[in-house]
């Protein structure tokens, strides 16, 4: 009966592959056929591998799905590598897959015909394996009832998210790069383009973050007759509640069915920190599918060391091929999880106990399974070049350039809710360590911690990893801890003794207390979700879309454009152009030229730049069109140049001026192509203009330029209007920087600081002073800081190109913020140059005059409608200069430009 059942559900499957790659369901929403093509792809094999294997995850078949797609994506890799090996393009496996899959079901079908033998066999096998410490540990209980339909609740109400709002798609979201790739992909039916940006990137353009994910999210798109970017914003749907269930899973081997219904809520609720943020949609991302199917890898390991079966330690090492095929970097996952553990279990048994014995053999076949996979992948790609990627960044300094990882991916990573390990470590420790499972929680939060933050191993990591060494927090196993505490700390408030239901009382409130930001997100996200994809759709490239389908109709195809960064990103997602530049740490890490063509298109589209600069640059790159864009909904912030409104009213002025050399062939008003006719171009020869915001440096009359820092330019004058303002108004500034010297390129952010004394003048210890504040601030429900930060000139004048004998005007503007308190405010200034994770010091997690602190330029007042507005005074130094910058005066004080990403270390 069973194989009879299982004969009809597999008919139905495989016709309904046939009818997707026959177009039959072409009128079918676009997401559903995507929806059923990844399950068709991914799911109908991997379901066939699982049966094969005679596997079966903590939990049963309701959970199931989860290991199937890890098992799905280590099939269509090996079938990629396949075609990679005979030179054969890729795409033929969107026709091959069907008759692939249905010989692949047929060989199931003819071992369970003639398999009941076997089966039992395998389950005696099950019954008298060695067992770790000398007890056979019990079947974990599976979900059922209350508890399984929570999990499923969990999966649904992930999958729900996901297609409300689809894969990130904004401006700066990592969707654009991936996007990019998979339609070069296709266009050239080649798994690794080295082209997918730019037509002369050649080695360079090997990208070691893409690899056989992309091959079949391409595949996907083929199959259900969409674009790569619909496939790309669609696949979510299909892979988040997979996910969930993959974590529910590990909560079932922990803690039986409670444990996979708080694992499941655990992960979808504070994944990446909350719903707020979009982990939780990035599923479809290399990165994020691979750390998944990483700890999907790890429980099955887990799994056999509970009940050592010959399936699941085969399970174990085909997952971790989908795993490592997704990312290389689950392969030192891997490596750092499993020493851990093994470290583990050998201070549990006081040395090589069964336990440890049998995870050896498993870490080893596990290795042996991967290491193809992960050579290639090594072998392929050359070294990190990258000078964006390769800085240090994300560090914190101890003290005299002893570093760790800045603490702030903990919070980045998991908000508050990452005080559970301390919390609960000891609980766990006590208890919990006779189970490989929950010693598995302890070895592996621990091992993150070594890795982030002991220095002498984050000395000989960083120069090696990079950045990438940030990613490690996402080891950190804490829905699975949550699945594991939860229950226990219930069951003592329920029965325990007096003192135990106390203590149970307490961390239970503590849990609560800190997972309350994340369930109060996940409240505001369901509430205002419509709002959100709203505002993504306006920050998103697709607002270009009809603009840049334009390009691909009418552009030669594979022409090269030279736009600003944010534009140049979107071109390869929706064309088959090329661009010069990308926007800023996005390049292959492999190329060495990254930042260069950054500069370079910055120069190429400098409206005051001269025209020989402009041909050499246009000629370096075979560029064909130019696109200048202005539809931003609001101006972006990026590390090296953003086109403001100012740079394209300027450099389209410049452009039209010489209609013979820049044909104008598509015209939105805000978006506008030019065509480059080379010959016309090189006949220019008219002065360019002068810059307006650029002055002669006098130094009888402009004044003493102070220096703000080492390796920054110099600070000439400020001048602020208005002096007094209400929250919510704009006010306007110039500042006038002189570099003392040629600096080198980079990215380089000025930081406008506003401080006031705390109420009652009282006065903290510098040594607190900045979480002290913070408190206050806090419990008055108001601030006594705000800052404002941008680019230099908006990065159109390069810092790197400044001379000493140059005055340079910088004009921003700022929004005074509505929760900021009345008072005088004294402002400081200052420019750094900074990689795109900022370096912090230990001290400025402590001390408001921190390491970000600039030079006093004066004073600023914020008045509610209702204070009485009086008088400023205001200092007259640099009354020169700033009296030619054509604004009226004032002087601030400083803080750091705010940190990207990497650090909580200073307010937001």
């Amino acid at each position: 009966m069973r194989t009879r059942s299982t004969l009809i559900a597999l008919s139905g499957e495989l016709l309904l592959q046939a009818a997707l790659a026959a177009g039959l369901l072409a009128s079918c929403p676009p997401a559903l056929r995507v929806v059923l093509t990844g399950i068709t792809l991914l799911l109908v094999p991997g379901f066939a591998w699982l049966k094969l294997l005679h596997a079966r995850p903590p939990g049963g078949p309701w959970l199931a799905p989860g290991w199937a797609l890890g098992l799905g994506v280590a099939w269509n890799a090996v079938l990629l590598s396949l075609c990679a090996i005979a030179r054969v393009p890729f795409t033929h496996l969107a026709t091959a897959l069907l008759p692939a899959n249905a010989l692949l079901w047929a060989v199931v079908l003819a071992r369970r015909s003639g398999g009941v033998a076997r089966e039992v066999v395998t389950a005696l096998e099950r019954e008298t394996a060695p067992l770790a410490g000398g007890h056979r540990e019990s079947a974990p209980e599976a979900p059922a009832g209350a508890a399984l339909a929570l999990t499923m609740l969990a999966a649904l109400c992930a999958c729900a998210y996901a297609a409300r709002l689809g894969a990130p798609l904004h401006y700066v979201s990592d969707s654009p790069d991936h996007v990019g790739t998979i339609r070069r992909m296709l266009e050239h039916g080649v798994l690794f383009p080295n082209d997918a940006f730019f037509r002369d990137a050649g080695g360079a353009g090997v990208d070691p973050r893409k690899f056989l994910w992309h091959g079949e999210a391409a595949l996907i798109a083929v199959i259900a007759r969409v674009t790569p970017l619909v496939a790309w914003r669609d696949l979510p749907i299909l892979l988040s509640p997979l996910l969930i269930l993959n974590v529910a899973a590990f909560g079932a081997l922990l803690a039986g069915g409670p444990g996979a219904a708080f694992a499941a809520w655990a992960l979808l609720l504070t994944y990446g920190g909350s719903l707020a943020s979009t982990p939780m949609r990035e599923t479809v991302y290399a990165a994020k599918l691979a750390d998944h199917l990483a700890l999907a890898t790890a429980v099955a390991v887990l799994a056999d060391l509970a009940r050592p079966s010959r399936g699941t330690r085969l399970a174990a090492a085909a997952l971790a091929i989908g795993a490592v095929a997704a990312h290389v970097f689950a392969a030192l996952q891997f490596a750092i999880v499993f020493s851990a553990l093994a470290a583990g279990l050998a201070l549990r048994e006081r040395g090589i106990g069964p336990s440890l014995r049998r995870l050896i053999g498993t870490a080893l076949a596990v290795g042996g399974a991967v290491a193809p996979f992960a050579l290639w992948q090594l072998l392929r790609t050359p070294a990190p070049v990258n000078p964006i990627h390769t800085e240090a960044q994300g560090l914190l300094t101890l003290w005299d350039g002893v570093r760790v990882v800045s603490p702030g991916v903990l919070w980045d990573w998991m908000g508050s809710a990452w005080l559970l390990f301390p919390m609960l470590t000891p609980r766990l420790w006590r208890e919990g360590r006779g189970d490989a499972a929950a010693l598995f929680l302890l070895t592996t939060a621990a091992a993150v911690g070594t890795i982030l933050f002991v220095p002498p191993v984050v000395s000989v990591l960083q120069p090696r990893v990079g950045y990438l060494l940030m990613r490690v927090v996402w080891m950190t196993p804490l829905a699975a801890l949550v699945a594991w505490a939860l229950p226990r700390l219930i069951a003592d408030l329920r029965s325990g003794a007096p003192r135990a239901r106390g203590m149970a009382a307490a961390q239970l409130g503590a849990v609560a207390l800190l997972l309350a930001p994340a369930l109060l997100d996940a409240a505001r996200v369901a509430r205002h979700s419509g709002e959100i994809a709203a505002d993504e759709r306006r920050l998103s490239p697709l607002v270009w879309r009809a603009d840049l389908e334009w390009m691909d109709a009418h552009l030669p195809r594979g022409s090269v454009v030279l736009s600003d960064p944010l534009t140049s990103y979107a071109v390869p997602m929706m064309t088959h152009d090329y661009v010069v530049t990308l926007l800023d740490q996005h390049s292959s890490p492999s190329d060495p030229q990254a930042l260069r063509r950054l500069l370079d298109a910055r120069d190429a589209l400098d409206p005051f730049g001269d025209w020989a600069r402009m041909r050499a640059l246009l000629a370096r790159y075979g560029v064909d069109a130019i696109a200048l864009n202005r539809r931003f909904a609001e101006v972006p912030a990026l590390d090296y140049w953003t086109p403001r409104p100012e740079w394209f009213v300027e450099e389209r002025g410049r452009l039209d001026r010489f209609p013979s050399a820049f044909e104008r062939v598509y015209d939105r008003g805000d978006f506008v192509v030019y065509w480059v006719h080379r010959a016309a171009l090189d006949t220019l020869r008219t002065p360019v203009a002068s810059r307006p915001f650029v002055n002669r440096y006098r130094p009888g009359t402009d004044g003493i330029a102070r220096r703000v820092a080492p390796g920054a330019p110099a600070l000439l004058g400020f001048a602020l209007s208005p002096r007094v303002a209400a929250p919510g108004d704009t006010v306007r500034g110039v500042i006038v920087w002189r570099a003392i010297e040629r600096l080198p390129a980079g990215s380089y952010q000025i930081a406008v600081r506003f401080d006031r004394p705390l109420p009652g003048g009282f006065t903290p210890p510098a040594c607190i002073s900045k979480p002290l504040r913070k408190l206050i601030e806090r419990l008055h429900h108001e601030r006594y800081r705000f800052r404002a930060d941008h680019l230099p000139v908006g990065g159109e004048y390069g810092v790197d190109l400044w001379t000493p004998d140059q005055a340079v005007r910088d004009s921003f503007s700022l929004v005074v913020p509505l929760d900021v308190a009345n008072g005088d405010y004294q402002v400081q200034a200052r420019m750094i140059r900074q990689p795109h994770y900022a370096n912090l010091r230990l001290s400025d997690y402590f001390f408001d005059n921190d390491y970000f602190s600039g030079l006093p330029v004066g004073f600023f007042r914020v008045a509610r409608r209702s204070v009485a507005r009086r008088d400023v005074s205001e200092p007259r130094c640099y009354a020169a200069v700033l009296s030619a910058a054509g604004a009226s005066m004032h002087p601030p004080r400083v803080e750091k430009p705010r940190p990207r990403a990497a650090s909580e270390g200073e307010e937001r």
